[in-house]
């Protein structure tokens, strides 16, 4: 966590999806650093205080959900994301209690968007922006079918391999439509630049200064 979420008025909390776990949380999957959910925080905390400086700010990198390990059915299917889903309930929840004047953000980047979207129906107010960065589905084929009152904001870059993932679902398997599809109705994010499926919340990428901008116009 960066900030204080005890004084923070604009809170981001980072979801992330497929092979995260604790012991890569800090260094990446593959020792590959942009793929670590701590590196990424950092990265939208500085654009955040290089934004606006003053303002009270806090970033969670949350890992509340076991995750997929690579490629399979729990890959395919929302039995994980579900999971997911109701513990991230629980922690906004809780933030929001603990900081209710405050504005919440959630960002997922691939499995965890799908988190996103499980999660949309049930959380609380204070959430007003859901965000899914190179996501291969939310659970529904359209933003409105998420049954919440938050933004819906998405990136999917153009030399992201998830593109090449079918954006269906059928018979419990798959994810829907993918939320940067114009027909899902979400609201685009920039992407030109962006160096494949894990590049958006690099410095210097368009999509980190939008979703910088976006929390805090929350």
């Amino acid at each position: 966590m960066l900030g204080d979420l005890a004084t923070a008025d604009r809170i981001a909390v980072l979801v992330p999806g497929v092979g995260t776990t604790l012991a890569d949380f800090d260094r990446g999957l593959g020792g590959v650093a942009r793929r670590a959910p701590a590196v990424q925080a950092r990265h939208l905390y500085d654009a955040l205080r290089e934004q606006a400086p003053r303002q009270r700010v806090a970033v969670v990198a949350w890992l509340g959900y076991d995750t997929p390990d690579g490629w399979g059915l729990a890959v395919a299917t929302e039995h994980r994301a579900a999971a997911g889903a109701a513990a991230l309930n629980r922690f906004v929840r809780g933030l929001a209690a603990q900081r209710p004047v405050a504005t919440v953000t959630l960002i997922g980047h691939s499995y965890g968007s799908v988190v996103l979207g499980l999660a949309a129906p049930a959380l609380p107010a204070q959430v007003t922006d859901l965000v899914a960065l190179g996501s291969p589905g939310m659970g529904v084929d359209r933003a409105a079918d998420l049954a919440t009152a938050a933004r819906v904001w998405a990136g999917q870059a153009a030399g992201d391999w998830i593109r090449r993932v079918p954006g269906v679902r059928v018979l419990g398997l798959g994810h829907g439509r993918h939320p940067a599809d114009p027909e899902f109705g979400a609201r685009p994010l920039p992407t030109g630049g962006v160096d494949g499926h894990d590049g958006y919340l690099e410095p210097g990428s368009p999509t980190l200064a939008a979703v910088a901008a976006l929390v805090l116009a929350s």
